[in-house]
């Protein structure tokens, strides 16, 4: 069995799960910020992942923890050059892959035709999105994310946006399947439906953008007409 280490964040973790899918899978042992209950389900219910091992070990061990890939090599690549993580995971690992395939697979779970997660100023606040042109689609939506975010979204955006909560990663894979339509800035939830190929408009980033999708029904800018396109309007 192929082994490979992980021991970066949520989000850069799922991406990095795109190279690991194309050379084969295996066993992923992870070190990283995020927590364990909650991407768990996800990372098991993958076909190509066989086993997953969480490590709480210290940063200098870690660097030297044997495997056959060792996916945190991708932070040593070049995000200023234009690349996304994808990109970076690939490079890293001295591989090409075909950028519009899915990596993540899930069954479907409808709850809403268009689902947010906007983190706003809280981090990685996006400039290319038109968040007005929600308006008029409040009722399709659901916003899923930290509670904090949400109130913030209603606040900052004017929108009263169903709060959704969600039991882990998979639940929230799940929901993004069964929508329409993705909206959101640089997190988990991007990486997600990034993963899945669903359609979704990404907020870029005004800094250091590292997730601008990749293939069809991926967008980076937002219209009335592109909501309508999705909802079959």
């Amino acid at each position: 069995m192929k082994t490979f280490k992980h021991g970066g964040g949520g989000g850069d973790m799922l991406y990095g799960l795109s190279t690991m899918y194309h050379l084969g899978g295996g066993k992923l042992h992870l070190r990283f910020d995020g927590t364990r209950k909650f991407y768990d389900p996800l990372l098991k219910s993958q076909p190509y992942i066989q086993e997953v091992s969480n490590h709480t070990t210290h940063q200098d061990h870690w660097i030297n923890f044997p495997v056959d890939y060792n996916l945190d090599l991708f932070r040593g690549q070049p995000f200023n050059g234009g690349y996304t993580l994808v990109e970076c995971h690939m490079m890293a690992m001295k591989i090409k892959f075909d950028l519009t395939e899915p990596w993540l697979f899930v069954d479907p779970k409808h709850v809403a035709d268009i689902v947010i997660n906007d983190t706003g100023k809280i981090r990685w606040e996006g400039v290319t999105v038109d968040w007005s042109c929600v308006k008029g689609f409040e009722d399709r939506c659901i916003f899923i994310g930290l509670k904090g975010e949400h109130t913030n979204f209603v606040r900052d955006r004017g929108y009263n946006v169903k709060y959704y909560p969600i039991k882990n990663a998979l639940d929230f894979a799940q929901i993004i399947k069964g929508s329409k339509l993705y909206l959101g800035n640089q997190s988990t939830g991007l990486a997600i439906a990034e993963g899945l190929k669903h359609p979704r408009v990404a907020d870029i980033y005004k800094g250091l953008s590292k997730q601008y999708p990749k293939g069809k029904n991926g967008h980076y800018e937002l219209s009335e007409d592109l909501i309508r396109r999705y909802l079959n309007e």
